[in-house]
C-alpha cells in the first residue's frame, strides 16, 4: 500500500510539473529572443509576464524531476518514474516540434532552439519508454515461467512433463528419494513403455506425476507418511485420489 501511495504521489507531482512547464514553454516559444531593463539600448524588449512564464517553467521542470526523485525506482525500473521520464522528454519534445510545424508566426530563433530541443528531448524519453516495456514483457514471462515451473514441482501434468523423458526423471527422481520401492518402481516403468516418442499413446492417468504430487504434499506436511503410503497404493491400484482433487 505504501509503494502504490508512492507512485501515486510522484505521477501526481510529476505531471503536475509537466503541465507547467509546457505552459511556460509554449509562452516563451511564443515571445522568443528579448531583453528588458539594463542602459543599453534594447532592441526587442520583453512583453509583460514574461519573467511568470520563465518562474511557471521552472517550477514545473524542478516538480517534474521531483515526481521522478519520490518514485521507488526513479527510472531504472518499470514504475511512475519511467512514465514520467517517458512523457516528460518524448511528450514534451513532440509537443515543441508539432508547435513548429504548425505555427508559421513563431521566431525564427525560437523556431531553431524548438527544432533542436525536440531532436534531442523525443529520443531521450522514447528509449527510457522502450525499456520500460521490454522490462515489462521480462517480468510477465518470468511469473509465467514461475508459474510452470510450480506446477511442475506439484508434479501437474503440464505440457513439458508430459514428454516421455520428463515423466522418466520424475520417476527416477521418485525411486532415489525412497518414494517408491524397487517393485513400485518397476511398475510404474510399464506405463512409460506403453508411451510412444510423440508423448501419445500414454495411459489415460498420469500415475507418476499423481505419485509426485502425493510426495510433495509430504515434504510440505499436508500429508503424513501412512496417509501418503495409502495415497500411492490407491494410484498404484488405477484408483481415484481425493486429496488430489481438492
Amino acid at each position: 500500500m505504501k509503494i502504490a501511495a508512492r507512485e501515486i504521489a510522484s505521477l501526481v507531482i510529476g505531471l503536475i510539473g509537466i503541465v507547467l512547464l509546457g505552459i511556460g514553454l509554449n509562452h516563451v516559444l511564443d515571445i522568443g529572443s528579448c531583453a528588458s531593463g539594463g542602459s543599453y539600448a534594447i532592441a526587442r524588449p520583453c512583453p509583460e509576464g514574461t519573467t511568470l512564464s520563465f518562474w511557471l517553467a521552472m517550477a514545473g521542470a524542478l516538480m517534474w524531476i521531483l515526481g521522478i526523485i519520490v518514485s521507488k525506482q526513479n527510472f531504472s525500473a518499470p514504475g511512475a518514474g519511467q512514465v514520467l521520464w517517458t512523457a516528460g522528454f518524448a511528450g514534451g519534445g513532440a509537443a515543441m516540434l508539432v508547435k513548429v510545424l504548425t505555427q508559421p508566426s513563431m521566431p525564427p530563433d525560437a523556431r531553431l532552439g524548438a527544432s533542436i530541443v525536440a531532436g534531442i528531448f523525443i529520443p531521450m524519453g522514447l528509449v527510457v519508454g522502450v525499456v520500460e516495456v521490454v522490462q515489462l514483457v521480462r517480468q510477465r514471462r518470468a511469473k509465467g515461467g514461475g508459474r510452470t515451473g510450480d506446477a511442475r514441482r506439484r508434479g501437474a501434468p503440464t505440457g513439458a512433463a508430459r514428454d516421455p523423458w520428463s515423466r522418466f526423471k520424475a520417476l527416477n527422481d521418485l525411486r532415489s528419494t525412497g518414494a517408491l520401492t524397487r517393485e513400485e518402481f518397476d511398475a510404474l516403468k510399464v506405463d512409460l513403455a506403453g508411451s510412444g516418442p510423440d508423448g501419445r499413446r500414454k495411459p489415460a492417468v498420469d500415475r507418476v506425476a499423481l505419485i509426485r504430487q502425493l510426495a510433495d504434499q509430504r515434504a510440505s506436511g499436508a500429508l503424513s507418511a501412512a496417509e501418503f503410503e495409502a495415497g500411492k497404493r490407491s494410484v498404484l491400484r488405477g484408483e481415484r485420489v481425493d486429496s488430489l482433487e481438492r
